[in-house]
Parts: structure tokens; sequence; C-alpha cells
């Protein structure tokens, strides 16, 4: 199954998507499901997507989720015949705008590209970036038009994909893997106790993870559902690209439910045990802050998986004084830094995927995913005497 998960990968990070506008990616899910007769899509009210496996129910279902969308620009106006007003929605630093070369998606065959002139005083109620950008060309855009950073198409080099966007899109992918095979498993079995594995599919992360708490106001969530939530996560000397995919234990914000991350863990380590070739890493990833924390802070029992991403936002901090250049293009040099592609390992990816049908189909099984419950009385049945 590995080209058709690296398919799934390299369709999806190619997508321009950007906060409140992921309409490529919801279409690109939508005919992923309609191809499936097992597969139920649907959508709460705010748009999120719901995956589920036809005749699938449980209490206690298991969610693997992941946002669908990228920083990004939005188009506000058109102010002359090739500049535009454009809102950025996402985290990247002032200062790796001026100069930097982006492109205007109008429709999925039709791009223009053009530069961010500078950057503007933000407007009153406003909360994100505003740019003024000089397209090379006349053009006509709408408001609610994508522009994303003039990148490369998403390719594989030497076991790394270097992509405009991994985040979440990597993630997205290896949800839809995982519970593609999950999926059929079920299909064949259904009965029950066959596992209830869905997948959601947010918007707006990029602001403030909205999506997410729209889901949880929504009540597309089952109130005992567990939460995986996945994520592309800035990579860090001791949370290596290529060192396996992550239990992430917390982020910025908050840790996470302790009880599940040991659960994950624990069948992390038993895949291992079965094949020593298997890595995987359980770090702390403080370098943002992600879904996982709104679901729990939200009322639900949640933790992250996350692939170690470099480039993170697009940002190479680590570019040198010589402009780089990627397939022939010169990507624009900033102060200290420079727009790159999103870096994630292959191997990391197909992992990823691994874990999480071990998750859907372990999870509830004692045997190999015990409680932390069960653990800590354990130790005191053993241990009890030494307290007489």
């Amino acid at each position: 199954m590995h080209a058709k998960h690296e398919k799934y990968l390299l369709e999806l990070t190619a997508l321009p998507t950007a906060t409140g506008r992921e309409h490529h990616v919801i279409a690109w899910v939508e005919r992923w499901a309609r191809r499936r007769k097992t597969v139920n899509l649907s959508h709460d009210r705010f748009g999120n997507l719901l995956l589920k496996s036809a005749g699938a129910r449980s209490r206690k279902p298991i969610f693997f989720t992941a946002h669908m969308d990228h920083p990004a620009f939005v188009v506000i106006e058109q102010v002359g015949p090739r500049s535009l007003l454009a809102e950025f929605r996402g985290g990247v630093d002032d200062r790796y705008f001026p100069g930097s070369r982006v492109r205007l998606h109008l429709d999925e065959q039709d791009s223009r590209p053009g530069r961010v002139v500078r950057l503007e005083p933000a407007r009153k109620g406003a909360a994100d970036k505003l740019a003024l950008i000089e397209l090379a060309k006349p053009a006509v855009a709408e408001p609610g038009d994508i522009l994303t950073w003039n990148l490369p198409a998403p390719r594989v080099v030497r076991g790394r994909l270097r992509a405009p966007a991994c985040d979440d899109l990597a993630g997205v992918a290896a949800a839809i893997a995982a519970f593609e095979i999950l999926n059929k498993a079920h299909a064949k079995q259904s009965r029950p106790g066959t596992p209830d594995v869905r997948v959601l599919l947010t918007r707006a992360e990029e602001v403030g993870f909205i999506g997410a708490i729209a889901a949880c106001k929504s009540g597309i969530i089952p109130k005992a559902a567990r939460l995986v939530a996945l994520e592309t996560s800035k990579t860090f000397p001791d949370s290596p690209i290529g060192a396996g995919p992550i239990v992430r234990v917390g982020d910025r914000t908050s840790s996470f439910d302790p009880d599940l991350t040991y659960r994950i863990a624990q069948l992390a380590q038993h895949i291992q045990q079965q094949d020593p070739n298997f890595n995987w890493q359980r770090k702390l990833m403080p370098g943002g802050t992600c879904e996982a924390t709104a679901y729990q802070t939200l009322g639900y029992t949640a933790t992250c998986l996350c692939l170690p991403l470099g480039n993170y936002h697009n940002m190479n901090a680590d570019a040198d004084d010589k402009p780089s250049r990627t397939s022939g293009k010169q990507i624009k040099k900033t102060s200290g830094g420079s727009i790159d592609s999103e870096v994630i390992s292959l191997a990391d990816y197909h992992g990823l995927i691994r874990l999480l049908i071990e998750v859907g189909r372990s999870l509830d099984r004692r045997s190999v995913s015990p409680p932390l419950k069960d653990r800590l009385n354990q130790l005191f049945a053993h241990r009890r005497g030494l307290l007489t």
C-alpha cells in the first residue's frame, strides 16, 4: 500500500489551501469517499468533515483528527490591474514577507505568479497580517481567492518529501490512509466489538483551531470518544526527521491525556518488539500548540501523534547568505532565512500510518495496550509488602 499512500500524500500536499478556504482539500476528500461504498462522509454545520465506516457505532469511538488548512493569503480586494490586498492567515514572521514570491490560484488550471510588495498596517478589527501583492501580469481576482507561496510541486528527494504544505495535509493523508485499511477490515468483520475508527478533518486551525472548537460545539464528536490529533510539528535536535513518528506527550500550551498517551506508546513499543526496524519517538513538542489541547480543554480525552517537520510554516531560518535554489527556482532570501518547502521523512509518514492502524486495531485490547491505571495497580499489588 506504500505507493497508494504516497500518492495521497503527493496529491494532498500540492493543493492550495488557506484558513477558511479549504475547498480544494474538501473536494479531494469528497471524491475519495464517493468511490468507497463502505465509507460514510458527513459535515457538521461549520464545514468540518467526518469519515465513518458504514454501520459503525459505538459509545467510545476512536477519532483520528487533522486539519485541512495551511498558512496562506486570502484576497481581500483588488486595488489595481496587477495589485491585490490580501490577508495572511497563519503564523509566519514578518521578515519573510517583503519581496517573497507568491502565486494566485484562480482555479485548478489557472494560477498567476506575483510577489509581496510590503506588509500593510492592520485594519481595525482584523486579526491577521495584510499584504500588498503585485502580480507579474494583470488578472481579475475575487475576494476569497487563495494566494500561496510560489514553491515547487511536491517531490521526494532522498527519502524526504519536500512540499508546499505538509502542515497538516500530510496528517490528512496519514489519517485517510490508515482509515482506508481499517475500514476494509471493518467491512469484512463488522460485528459487535469491531473497532469504530472515524476521521475528523477540521478547518481554520492555523488561527487558533477554530474548526476543532466548532466541532466540539457542533455535537459531531461523542463525549466518550478518544481523539488522536495528527500533526506535523517543528523538528528540534532531540526530535529529528527520520527517527520515526512521535507520540506527542504535550505541546507549547498543555500536556495530553496521560492514559491515552501511555497506551499508544505501549502500542508503538509492541510494534517495535515485533519489528526492530520500526522507529518511533516519545517527545514533548513545544514548537506550537495543536488541536489536542483544544479537545482536552473542552472536555474530551485527547492526545497527539506527529511527524517531525523541517521548515515549519515554510520558514527556512537556517538559510545562509546565499539564495537557495529549488528545481532551478531561486527562493526569495530574507534577513536570516527564506521561504522554502516544508520537509518530512517518507519513512516517518509510513511509520505513522502503521502506528495508527495498530491504534485502531488494538487500543482496546488490554493484553497489548493496558490502561495506565492497570499498570499502577499491578505495581501496588506486587510491592505493597514493602509498606508493612
